[in-house]
């Protein structure tokens, strides 16, 4: 048995069944009118042009967290429009960050399950989105949304074959449209509920609900859906033997939506035409139309195809000529009628075939940004640790040596301070040469002692560098880098011994950090190379990175980025230059001077 094909707007992909999907209104997007409201209105209503002229009137920085939700609700409506699944549900994502609004939220799972149904007719949306809109639905006590969060779980149990548990559902959305007098909705549920009965081959139930729910619809003036009621109302009188009325309605259906723009529409009316002109034993006119929907179908196999159309039109004339024989028997004629519409089922399954492949790739596709996704996330997250690793090393490194400077020169030196003026003290009344010769050694000896104490304590407040020097922390430092194995760092250097002070090398050392960091957190470099030579009046550093490189004329160097390097070469009194091409890694010259 044929299943009624699908009739309905691109965002409203079901399987081989049409389903009728509830819209939200306006007041469920919050109690307090908003100016970016109207351009929600406007997604609504499928107002497209206008949508796209009007948002383009907001600056997303200058709006507010939740009038941002809706902004990015409509930019990602605009790319659904476009067929740019994939961006289109990074926005519906992005939308849902930021705010509490549980309206809002609710949308946005809402396109992003619809997304998931549409990129292959197979896919089943996300059990997360499902549970999360029904326990907003509940929470709000919103009949509205309860009812279109109810409708995705019996679309789920439809998707597996559960027949039965769809329609206890159905049931269920049913007298919630009751309850709340839910007028649209009730139309849409009981429509479904024909569906169902259809599909459960109860087919007195499935007429009794489609010859009610058409009525409904044409008093709604509801050209679409009127469209869609006859489109499944002929499918069942196939089904039941009524396969002229089924024709009727069927052209009844393309008188309708002529003036649509809906490729897919009128793609697969054409074909179940075909299919009802054939079951009615209209072969001239099957063939007709058969050729119709082979031109408008782009995804099909058109050799297979054209292969069956040929054998078909052989059959036709054959059997044209056959008629002209008044020797043809009723019984020839039956048999012939059963072929030909057996190649046309066949011919059907093939189209059908064709058309989930490729919904199915495009569904494999928005799966694959997603993985992508995450993976740059969780790479992000690693980066941003191993730089917050280092920067504690670093900041450790400081207060440690800072701490033992202070204990130098307040507890130690303070000691010897102390001892040396007690034995000079003791120096000046004594008597005997010896003895004053004695505590004099010992005097020169302690002040020798707090010397050092005090040299060693200024060297430990003057630079984190002091114990292993530029070269030794920046080695150090990359060899952190390299364990991590996201980023290999490899150090050069030549003639920088004894050529710097301790603070040129520790300002060094953070311009050198600082540009690590940014090759981690933005290059996506695999190999990075320090070179530092040390002359006769200067430092020349170059850090070279094999990463994504930028535009010069359109990046903003602000905050603590390449803007934040480049004063502290300035303050350094140095030069800094960039050397960077898209694709092709970036390199960096400092040059600093030392005199």
């Amino acid at each position: 048995m044929t299943a009624p094909k699908r009739f309905s707007s691109r965002s409203q992909h079901l399987a081989l069944l049409v389903l009728a999907l509830f819209s939200l209104n306006l007041q469920l997007i919050t109690a307090q009118i908003k100016p970016l409201d109207s351009v929600i209105t406007l997604l609504d209503r499928n107002a497209i042009e206008d949508l796209r002229l009007m948002i383009n009137h907001y600056d997303f920085t200058q709006i507010d967290e939740e009038e941002k939700a809706q902004y990015l609700i409509a930019t990602g409506g605009l790319k659904l429009a476009e067929d740019d699944f994939e961006n289109a549900y990074l926005d519906f994502q992005k939308s849902k960050q930021g705010h509490e609004n549980k309206r809002l939220i609710f949308r946005a799972n809402d396109y992003m399950m619809e997304l998931n149904n549409s990129a292959n007719q197979l896919q089943i949306a996300p059990e997360s989105l499902m549970e999360e809109n029904l326990a907003i639905a509940q929470e709000l006590n919103n009949p509205e949304l309860l009812i279109k969060s109810k409708f995705y779980f019996m679309f789920k149990e439809i998707q597996l074959g559960n027949y039965e548990k769809a329609q206890e559902i159905c049931y269920e959305m049913r007298q919630i449209c009751i309850n709340g007098n839910l007028e649209k909705e009730l139309v849409d549920t009981e429509f479904n509920l024909g569906t169902l009965h259809y599909y459960r081959q109860r087919n007195d139930s499935a007429l009794f609900y489609y010859n009610k729910n058409l009525k409904d619809t044409r008093r709604r003036k509801d050209t679409i859906n009127i469209a869609v009621r006859l489109n499944n109302l002929a499918m069942l009188q196939m089904a039941i033997g009524q396969e002229q009325k089924a024709v009727d309605n069927l052209i009844n259906v393309q008188q309708l939506i002529k003036n649509k723009n809906d490729k897919e529409f009128n793609v697969n009316l054409l074909r179940n035409i075909a299919d009802a002109q054939a079951a009615a034993g209209n072969y001239e006119k099957a063939v007709d139309y058969y050729n119709q929907f082979i031109s408008e179908e782009d995804s099909l196999n058109s050799d297979v195809i054209g292969k069956n159309i040929k054998e078909l039109q052989t059959k036709y004339e054959t059997a044209e000529k056959d008629l002209e024989n008044a020797e043809l028997t009723t019984e020839n004629l039956n048999s012939q009628n059963k072929i030909y519409l057996l190649l046309f089922i066949l011919a059907s399954l093939s189209g059908i075939g064709a058309y989930l492949f490729n919904r199915m790739r495009q569904k494999q596709a928005l799966m694959l940004v997603e993985v992508q996704i995450q993976k740059e996330r969780e790479e992000n997250l690693l980066r941003d640790q191993e730089l917050a690793s280092i920067d504690a090393m670093i900041t450790g490194q400081e207060k440690e040596r800072k701490k033992i400077a202070l204990d130098l020169h307040d507890d130690i030196g303070s000691s010897l301070t102390t001892a040396r003026m007690c034995i000079e003290n003791v120096i000046g009344k004594s008597k005997e040469v010896e003895s004053k010769k004695v505590l004099e050694n010992a005097y020169s000896l302690l002040n020798e002692a707090y010397t050092k104490v005090r040299n060693i304590s200024h060297a430990q407040k003057s630079s984190v560098l002091s114990s292993h020097g530029l070269i030794g922390t920046l080695e150090q430092l990359s060899d952190k880098i390299n364990a991590a194995q996201s980023l290999q760092v490899e150090v050069v250097h030549h003639g920088l011994e004894g050529i710097l002070s301790n603070s040129l090398e520790l300002g060094i050392f953070r311009i050198i950090q600082e540009l690590l960091n940014n090759i981690i957190k933005h290059a996506h470099a695999q190999h990075a190379s320090i070179i530092l030579t040390g002359y006769k009046d200067h430092v020349s550093i170059i850090v070279e990175d094999d990463g994504n490189g930028f535009n010069q004329d359109s990046e903003k160097i602000t905050g603590t980025g390449l803007h934040n390097i480049k004063t502290r070469v300035q303050n350094l009194d140095g030069i800094f230059e960039i050397d960077t091409v898209i694709n092709r890694g970036t390199i960096i010259n400092i040059e600093i001077s030392i005199l």
